[in-house]
C-alpha cells in the first residue's frame, strides 16, 4: 500500500519557526517531524511514498531527496497553489494510483501500528477510514462511532478525535475537481452515503499545530525516546 504525507500547509500559528521552514521540518526530539513518519512508515514496510508541497517546498525536498536514505522512493507533488488537504490528494491521485491507499497530516508524532487499520479497509464498504484516538485533555472530540464502525460528528464523553492518520478508496474521489478543499467535504459525502468509518487505535498521538502543542509534545516524545532507550523517565 502506498502513501501520502500532507506537507504543502504553511503553518500560521507557528509562523515564528514556519515563515523559515515548513511546518513537517519542525524538530521534535532532535529530529525533524516528517522523518519520524518516514521512519514509521518505512519500519512498517511502507516504502512507496508521495508527499506534496507548496509552502517552502524546495527546503523540504532538498531535506527528503529521493527517500534513498529509507530505501524508499518519494514522489513529489507539486502545487502551484495551495489546495488544502483535500485538493491536495486528489491532485496526486495520478502518483498513487487506482488502489486505496495511506495519508497521514506532516505536522503530527504518532507511533501506533497502521497494519490493524490496513487490514479493516474494506473498499466495498468504505469511502475513508479514519484512525480514532481517545480525546486528549484539551479537545473536545471530532466524531461518534456506532456499533458497526461508521462515524457521525460528535463531541463529548462517547467521541474520538481523528489523528489525521487514515486511508483512503481513491473512487471516492473521482467525482471532486482538483481545487482547494477539505477532505471534510469526502468525509461529509461518506457520511451521507454511510461509508465514512472510523478505527480506536491504541499508542500515541500528537497535534503540534500550536505552540503550546508543540511544547507538550516535544516534552512527551522526549520522554517516551528515553523510555525506547531503558532510561528512567
Amino acid at each position: 500500500m502506498k502513501a501520502m504525507i500532507l506537507a504543502a500547509g504553511r503553518g500560521r500559528r507557528l509562523a515564528h519557526l514556519t515563515n523559515k521552514i515548513p511546518k513537517p521540518m519542525v524538530s521534535v526530539a532532535g529530529k525533524p517531524v516528517i522523518d519520524h513518519t518516514m521512519d514509521r512508515l518505512t519500519d512498517m514496510g511502507i516504502d512507496q511514498i508521495v508527499i506534496n508541497v507548496h509552502h517552502l517546498g524546495e527546503k523540504l525536498q532538498s531535506h527528503l531527496g529521493n527517500g534513498q536514505r529509507w530505501n524508499a522512493s518519494i514522489h513529489w507533488s507539486q502545487e502551484n497553489i495551495l489546495l488544502e488537504t483535500g485538493g491536495g490528494v486528489c491532485n496526486a491521485l495520478p502518483l498513487l494510483g487506482d488502489e486505496p491507499f495511506v495519508v497521514i497530516n506532516g505536522d503530527i508524532l504518532w507511533d501506533f501500528a497502521l497494519e490493524p487499520l490496513i487490514q479493516s479497509f474494506d473498499p466495498a464498504r468504505m469511502d475513508a477510514l479514519l484512525a480514532l484516538v481517545d480525546n486528549p485533555v484539551d479537545v473536545k472530540g471530532d466524531f461518534v462511532v456506532d456499533e458497526h464502525g461508521r462515524l457521525q460528528r460528535g463531541q463529548g464523553l462517547d467521541s474520538f478525535t481523528y489523528t489525521g492518520v487514515q486511508i483512503i478508496n481513491p473512487k471516492a474521489l473521482r467525482e471532486f475537481a482538483i481545487e482547494p478543499f477539505s477532505l471534510n467535504r469526502l468525509y461529509d459525502v461518506a457520511m451521507k452515503s454511510r461509508r465514512l468509518f472510523g478505527k480506536p487505535i491504541s499508542g500515541h498521538w500528537f497535534d503540534m499545530g500550536t505552540p503550546e502543542r508543540l511544547a507538550r509534545a516535544e516534552s512527551i516524545w522526549n520522554r517516551l525516546c528515553c523510555n525506547s532507550k531503558g532510561d528512567q523517565v
